[in-house]
This record gives C-alpha cells, sequence and structure tokens, in this order.
C-alpha cells in the first residue's frame, strides 16, 4: 500500500509539472502573440504616418486653403489627431503658435529622414496610445517639416489580465511543485516502514490515498482546461492578427501613393495598387522578388533603395523620371524610409512615391511661358527697329520704281525687294503679336463651323497634289470660350502646317470630342492629323519654341505663337509623331457653359 501511494504521490508531482510546463508555455504564447500585435501595430501607423506625411507634401497649400483637409485624411485613416510640425516644432494649425517638444532619439531621427513611433498605455480606456512622426519636405521652402499621427489600439477582453495573471501563476506554480517535492520525498521515505505500520497507519494511508486520487483527478481536469484556454487563446490571437492584416490591406489600398516594401532579405513584401498604377505593372508577381530582378539594375528606384541600404537612413523627397510599363515616361516624387521594429532594428526598407508627371508638365509649361516672355519682349523691340529700317527701305524702292520705266529690267528686281519686303512684313508683325501680351475678347465660338471654314479656304489655296481631308466632328459638339481671330489664327497655322507636310498628297484628318475631364470643366479636344514627313524625335521637343523649325523656308514663329494663344485660353496642346509616317496635334479647350 505505501508502494502505490509513493506512485501516486510521483504521478501528481508529474501532473503537477506538466501543468507547470503548460502554464508557462500558454503564458509565453499569450506574451509572443501580444508582441507580435504590437509590433505589427507599430508598423502598421508607421507606414501610415509616412504615407500621410506624402500626402500633405504633395498638397500642402490645402492645409491653409481647406480647414477640413487634416479632419478628411484623421477620419479616412482613422487616427486620433494628425499634427503638423514646422521646422521650428510648432504646430502650423496652432494659432497659439505653441512649441511641441520632440524627444532627442525622435528628433535625431527625423533629422536623418526616419520615421519613429512611441507608445503609452491609456490604463482609463484600457487601450494602447501610439504616436508616429514622419518626416517630409515642405514644398514651398524645402524645410524639413514633421507628421505627428495619433492612434489607438483598443485592447481585447482578457488581454489586460493575462500580463497581471501571468506573475500570480508563477508564483502559485511554483510554490506548489516545491510543497509537492516535499511531500513526495517524504512519502518515499516512509514507504520502507510498512513492518511498523499499525492499524490506525492503514486508515490514515487509506484516506492519504483517497486525498491524492482526488487531486489526481482535479490535476487532470485543469490540464483539460488549460488545452482549451490554450486553443481559444490561438483562436482569438489568429482572428486579432487577421484584423490587423485587413486593415493594413485596406489602408494601403485607399491611399493614391504607390508603397512598394522590402524584407530584410530586399525581397518585396508588399506591392499596393497605386503602386500597380503607376508603374503599369503587375505587382503580384513582383512579390519575393529583390528590387534588381523587378525593375532591373539601371531602375531610379533600385539606386534609391541601394543609397538607402548603404547609409542606413531614410531619403527624403526626390524626383525620378521612370517608364511606365517599359515604355511610356513618367515623373515620381519618391522617398524611401528604413522600417525598424520595437527594439530600433531594421526589418526592412520602405519606398513611398506619387505620379508628378502632370506637375512636371505644369512647370515645363511656366518655364515655357517665361521664356516666351522674355522672348517676345526681345523680339518686339527688335521688330519695332526692324520696321523702321524696312520702312526707309520700302520708300526708297518705291521712289526707284516711280522713276524707272515700267518696262526698263531694273523693275523687276524693285518688285522682288518689295516682296521679300512685305515677306519681312508678316514676320515682324508675327514677332509682335509673340511679344504682345493682348487682352482676349472671349465669347461662344462655333468650333465646328471654324474649322470647316478654314479647311475651304487653305485648301483652295493649296496646289496639286492636294491631301484627301476627313472631317469627323460631332453634331453637338459644344461651342468652346475664346477670342475668335486668335483662335482661328491657331488652327489656321496647325492645318496649313498639315498640308505643308504633305507636298505629295496624303490624308488629313480633322476630329473633335469633348468630355469632363479632372480640375477642369467641359474640355472640347481638336485632333488635327497628318499623313506627312513627321517631326524627328530628337527635335519634337523643341517645336513650340521661338525660332526653331523643321522647314527650309520656315521662320520658326508658327508654333510658338499657336502654344501661345492656346495657353491663353488655359487650354493645352500636344503633339505625338513619327518620322516618315505623321504628326497629330491635340488641342484641348473649356467649352462655353450650357445655360440650357
Amino acid at each position: 500500500m505505501m508502494n502505490v501511494k509513493g506512485l501516486i504521490w510521483l504521478l501528481a508531482f508529474s501532473l503537477f509539472v506538466l501543468l507547470a510546463i503548460i502554464s508557462f508555455h500558454t503564458l509565453s504564447f499569450v506574451s509572443s502573440i501580444q508582441k507580435d500585435l504590437n509590433d505589427e501595430f507599430e508598423k502598421r501607423i508607421n507606414i501610415t504616418a509616412m504615407l500621410t506625411a506624402r500626402e500633405i507634401e504633395s498638397d500642402f497649400g490645402r492645409i491653409d486653403s481647406d480647414p477640413d483637409f487634416i479632419a478628411s485624411i484623421e477620419k479616412r485613416i482613422g487616427a486620433m489627431q494628425i499634427i503638423v510640425l514646422d521646422k521650428d516644432g510648432i504646430d502650423i494649425r496652432d494659432k497659439n503658435r505653441q512649441r511641441v517638444n520632440l524627444d532627442k532619439a525622435i528628433q535625431e531621427k527625423t533629422d536623418k529622414g526616419e520615421g519613429a513611433v512611441i507608445s503609452s498605455f491609456d490604463a482609463k480606456n484600457n487601450r494602447w496610445i501610439k504616436i508616429a512622426y514622419a518626416p517630409f519636405k515642405n514644398p514651398s521652402t524645402q524645410e524639413r517639416n514633421i507628421v505627428i499621427v495619433k492612434m489607438f489600439r483598443q485592447m481585447e477582453k482578457g488581454e489586460e489580465k493575462e500580463d497581471a495573471s501571468s506573475v500570480f501563476i508563477k508564483i502559485l506554480t511554483g510554490a506548489v511543485i516545491i510543497v509537492l517535492i516535499f511531500y513526495a520525498s517524504r512519502a518515499f521515505l516512509t514507504a520502507g516502514r510498512t513492518k511498523e505500520a499499525k492499524e490506525g497507519d492503514e486508515a490514515k494511508i487509506k484516506g492519504d490515498t483517497g486525498f491524492l486520487i482526488h487531486t489526481f483527478h482535479s490535476l487532470m481536469q485543469q490540464v483539460k482546461t488549460k488545452e482549451q484556454e490554450l486553443s481559444r487563446l490561438r483562436t482569438e490571437a489568429e482572428e486579432r492578427t487577421k484584423v490587423v492584416e485587413d486593415y493594413n490591406e485596406d489602408i494601403l489600398k485607399s491611399v493614391s501613393s504607390g508603397v512598394i516594401a522590402f524584407n530584410k532579405e530586399n525581397k518585396i513584401t508588399t506591392f499596393n495598387e497605386a503602386a500597380e498604377k503607376i508603374l503599369g505593372i503587375d505587382g503580384s508577381g513582383l512579390l519575393g522578388k529583390s528590387c534588381w530582378d523587378a525593375f532591373g539594375e539601371e531602375s531610379g528606384l533600385c539606386h534609391l533603395l541601394n543609397t538607402t541600404l548603404q547609409r542606413q537612413e531614410g531619403s527624403l523627397r526626390r524626383e525620378l523620371e521612370i517608364a511606365r510599363g517599359g515604355s511610356e515616361k513618367k515623373w515620381i516624387g519618391i522617398s524611401s524610409s528604413i522600417l525598424k521594429d520595437r527594439k530600433d532594428e531594421a526589418i526592412g526598407t520602405i519606398l513611398i512615391f506619387s505620379d508628378i508627371t502632370e506637375i512636371k508638365g505644369l512647370q515645363d509649361e511656366i518655364r515655357q511661358k517665361d521664356r516666351l516672355t522674355v522672348l517676345g519682349e526681345l523680339a518686339g523691340g527688335i521688330a519695332h527697329e526692324f520696321r523702321n529700317m524696312m520702312g526707309t527701305i520700302l520708300g526708297f524702292a518705291k521712289l526707284l520704281s516711280k522713276k524707272i520705266g515700267k518696262k526698263e529690267p531694273m523693275q523687276g528686281m524693285i518688285e522682288a525687294i518689295m516682296n521679300e519686303l512685305n515677306t519681312m512684313e508678316m514676320m515682324i508683325n508675327e514677332l509682335l503679336s509673340l511679344g504682345k501680351a493682348a487682352p482676349l475678347s472671349l465669347k461662344p465660338v462655333d468650333i465646328n463651323k471654324m474649322l470647316r471654314n478654314i479647311l475651304i479656304k487653305s485648301m483652295g489655296e493649296t496646289k496639286e497634289p492636294k491631301p484627301q481631308i476627313d472631317i469627323n466632328m460631332p453634331s453637338d459638339m459644344p461651342e468652346v470660350m475664346a477670342d475668335e481671330l486668335l483662335i482661328r489664327q491657331a488652327f489656321t497655322n496647325l492645318i496649313q502646317n498639315a498640308i505643308d507636310a504633305m507636298p505629295d498628297g496624303g490624308r488629313l484628318e480633322v476630329s473633335g470630342r469633348y468630355y469632363a475631364i479632372e480640375g477642369m470643366d467641359r474640355t472640347v479636344e481638336i485632333s488635327i492629323r497628318d499623313t506627312g514627313i513627321g517631326i524627328p524625335a530628337d527635335k519634337i521637343e523643341r517645336i513650340f519654341l521661338p525660332f526653331f523649325t523643321t522647314k527650309p523656308k520656315g521662320t520658326g514663329l508658327g508654333l510658338a505663337l499657336v502654344h501661345k494663344i492656346i495657353l491663353s485660353h488655359n487650354g493645352k496642346i500636344e503633339v505625338e509623331s513619327e518620322e516618315g509616317k505623321g504628326t497629330i496635334f491635340r488641342v484641348f479647350l473649356p467649352a462655353a457653359k450650357d445655360d440650357h
């Protein structure tokens, strides 16, 4: 009987040890899950802050012009608060100009172009508060500003109790093990005294045995309970992880900026829809690949990534020209950052970028306008001087013509001089038009009717072989708001250029359509396509510059004047050409408002 009692004590002791191991394993598992959830949340808010910084950077002017701009971002990303600090650490929306003091470590990170995250526990509301800091450049001053994003993670029911109860369970388990070791040792030491046992001792042994059997069943029940609890915690952890992952995906889908994330091995782990749209490629096939395998060794994206890895610090916004889908050229504004965990150890790299092709186009137009203004003023001054000298020459030519008989051989030379002077007069008028900022007399113009009249007049003045004319204009084409004389001059130049590009005949197509595009009212698009000689690729970017021409007898002022007229109407002109196959000009003009 005493041997049985010893075995039961040994079994009970083993079960208690097993229970202790399960308890420690459960606590370790829960702690690991909580850490992973916390790390994932910090990673999410870090990325969210960087995306928010890029969005604010690209639309910085709206902070002052739109009072709800920041609030709309807060609502969209689920942030408690977003604060934008200037270079001096002052909230730019704070009327009191209060300075926000940043921790030294955070200041050092943001100075390097890196993001940072800090945590605090809100015991009253039972939640973790996460505050992320992301630097960006003020597009106006090029000074470093900082976006602060505050978000919270609500703790699940029972989660907050795990850490508090873990200490108690560890102490209790340790105490139970010590007691069991003591009683187990005592049982084994007394097991050899069976010969000296009395009847009363036998009864006591039976009582102890019953107690141990009861304890055994109790321990088994606790083991089952722990297994069930472990299973429940695992299920909850998986559900929480899924929620966090889904939330991350929702954020990445909702932002307009492209996001590409890389792990420590520099393999692509994230490629959001905006990145696919901007780059014109399918990101799903690039997951798991290195940047160089995905985009090529000469890619500007990979050069920026390599620089970030070598310096181990992020890079604020820079501009890159890329080939979209391998062909179309695009400009992107891009920044990089090192992703770090709670221990401040690098876990990857992230590239955030946006499409700035339209902005670059507007910048080019502004530069073009500035050049035209300077050249126009210069040309205007020269034209006036030329006109004075030409007046003198023309006067002497007319005087000579009167003094010489009409049948004299010199009369032909005088007529040639006068013809050249008339040609120069036309050129001077174009120069003056280019340099003169004449006020527009805007009114609704029937563009359909105007184009047909221009074609009739131009074709009547064209020598054989004449090109074939195709007109494809909607009958309900809206009128455009334009200065009729100027817009007629612009389209006359474009149509005449198209005819001149086809000296051996060809096909001239004039078509139109209208639609609404972002940032503009209804827009009328007119396309003028020819099958002529085309424009060399290395010259097409310069065709709107004054005095640049591809014609042997051209002045180089026609297209420059067309460009100026279209821009003065708040319009836009584009050109595509292939040498030997033809050219197409597209003109975009605002439609007249429909009052009906």
